[in-house]
């Protein structure tokens, strides 16, 4: 079947413009702003990392300069003459509590039964060292032999002094002064305690922050003890005085990694510190980039084709797309209504008429009989792309039958 040839239409010449390559120009400056920002940001964290020093961040970390950490107790500790180590698994800190050091334990709420019996059985143990817990729940008490009991919270900023009745309980320190939770401290809100069996200081009646039972201590802040905190009122003597009564401090910090805790260490444990700020960045960075990418062309511009377009071209075209998406029955369809289309012209035949005017008025002009015409005028479906060759074929015969 052939189809008409247009005539080719010749569209006037777009005149020349610079505009194409003012676009290119700032497309790359653009690309080039862009990477030495990204650069930069990296440069910044990599050194912001580096200046910031090798330690560990977090609750009472004893190398951390912030202030949840604590570093001055530790240094001024160190400077006094009190061996400080530090643990961070259950069987090193029990190991050290037997043989005679005193145990710091910087989050005992966080630490399983497990690791709680093996703790108390080392503080039980003859010859051990003290135990010292930093805001013990009841849960953690009920592990330990001793009477000492929550009486609760103090939950607003307030100054605590000491009373006669305090006794080694005061640690020599007259005041303590808590600041209360808040969004700069986060820290829980501490804990009073009762302890019926030894000493209590620091609270009303007969509860107190301190309490002390043997070679058990209580501290029920954590404020005693960090950065930003420990120089208000007498905390620091509170601090150093319970902690360095001994020669030999071990502090312990419950961490994931340890093999009896009951959480199972995540793939951001091993990560170094300035993995968080560089991944940042790159994340941010990569979202600049694809805005940018995504505008840097600008609007669409209409312009006049410099090209002459032939219909056949055209037709070739469509046909190119319907053979590749498989769509022999949208082609067949558009073979059978342009065939139609031609046919009806000839005849005087209104397209908008219906199929079967169309079939009478071809029936007298050619060899095929009415049931023949509808088989190959109407709608049907074809399977292969052989049967849609010889309907092509069958549709380019009826219109030549009809010429002659």
């Amino acid at each position: 079947m052939s189809a008409p040839e247009a005539p080719a239409v010749q569209a006037e010449s777009a005149p020349t413009s610079t505009s194409g390559v003012d676009a290119v120009d700032t497309s790359q400056r653009r690309s080039r702003v862009l990477t030495v920002a990204v650069v930069l940001a990296v440069l910044l964290a990599l050194v912001t990392a580096v200046l910031r020093g090798n330690y560990r961040d977090g609750p009472l970390e004893p190398d951390a300069p912030t202030a949840q950490g604590s570093r001055a107790v530790v240094s001024v500790l160190k400077d006094l003459g009190t061996d400080v180590g530090v643990q961070r698994h259950t069987e090193d800190a029990a190991q050290s509590l037997r043989a005679g050091r005193s145990v710091l334990v910087t989050d005992p709420n966080g630490l399983s039964g497990q690791q709680l019996n093996l703790l108390a059985d080392a503080a039980a143990a003859p010859g051990s060292g003290r135990l010292l817990l930093v805001a013990p729940s009841m849960i953690v008490l009920s592990y330990v032999d001793t009477s000492i009991t929550p009486a609760g919270q103090v939950r607003e900023a307030t100054t605590i002094r000491a009373d006669a009745h305090c006794g080694e309980a005061a640690f020599r320190a007259r005041s303590v002064h808590l600041p209360g939770p808040s969004d700069d401290n986060a820290f829980p809100p501490s804990i009073q305690y009762r302890a019926p069996g030894g000493a209590t200081c620091f609270g009303p009646d007969d509860t107190g922050l301190v309490a002390v039972e043997g070679d058990l201590v209580v501290l029920g802040s954590a404020d005693l003890l960090a950065n930003a905190t420990v120089r208000d009122a007498d905390n620091s003597a509170v601090a150093l005085n319970a902690l360095g009564a001994d020669e030999q401090l071990t502090w312990y910090v419950p961490s994931s990694t340890d093999p009896m805790a009951g959480n199972a260490p995540d793939l951001f444990t091993h990560m170094p510190r300035w993995a968080g700020p560089v991944a940042l960045w790159i994340v941010v960075m990569t979202l600049m980039g694809l805005m940018v990418a995504a505008f840097r062309l600008g609007p669409v511009v209409v312009e006049p084709l410099p090209v002459a377009v032939r219909a056949q071209e055209l037709v070739l075209g469509r046909t190119r797309l319907l053979q590749r998406g498989s769509q022999r029955e949208a082609a067949a369809s558009s073979l059978r209504a342009a065939t139609a289309s031609r046919l009806a012209d000839r005849l005087g035949v209104r397209r908008e008429r219906e199929l079967d005017t169309l079939i009478s008025a071809l029936t007298p002009h050619v060899s095929h009989s009415a049931a023949e015409l509808r088989a190959l005028l109407a709608p049907g479906p074809v399977h292969t792309d052989q049967e849609l060759l010889h309907l092509a074929h069958d549709l380019d015969r009826l219109e030549k039958e009809i010429d002659r």
